[in-house]
């Protein structure tokens, strides 16, 4: 794989960011970012990306289990477009459909205690849209 994505599920309070290893082989978690304000978020995930030397954003996009867009898709691509902005990059978007319930599966599976779940979620579903954006592009 040569481009080196940097993965962000938005959330009102948090943001989850995920990476591919060196190799562009596994996702892996990176960081949860406090949302607000959302510039300092934006700026500190243009900071994750220059570390990471990214080459294109991949961002959850929220879509409703029947197809029509949540009512979060406004923010989210505002966010998007921020993050944008500040690093140069190409966003690309991708369904974020039940990607809590199976980073709920990951944190079980990686014996995680259920207590501070809440804090690391969205970190873990940020892997989870990663991982479909990367099957997409093998």
């Amino acid at each position: 794989m040569s481009e080196r994505p940097l993965c962000i599920d938005f959330g009102k309070k948090r943001i989850g960011v995920a990476a591919t290893d060196y190799l562009g082989l596994a996702a892996r978690p990176v960081e949860v970012v406090v949302a607000t304000p959302r510039d300092a978020a934006a700026d500190r995930i243009a900071e994750i990306a220059k570390e990471r030397e990214t080459t294109v954003l991949v961002v959850g996009l929220p879509i409703n289990m029947d197809g029509t867009v949540h009512d979060s898709d406004t923010d989210v691509r505002a966010f998007a477009r921020r993050c944008e902005e500040r690093t140069g990059l190409a966003v690309e978007f991708v369904d974020e459909r039940l990607s809590t319930v199976e980073a709920q599966r990951l944190m079980n599976e990686a014996g995680l205690r259920r207590k501070g779940r809440r804090e690391v979620v969205d970190m873990y579903a940020a892997v989870v849209i990663l991982r479909d954006w990367m099957s997409r592009q093998a």
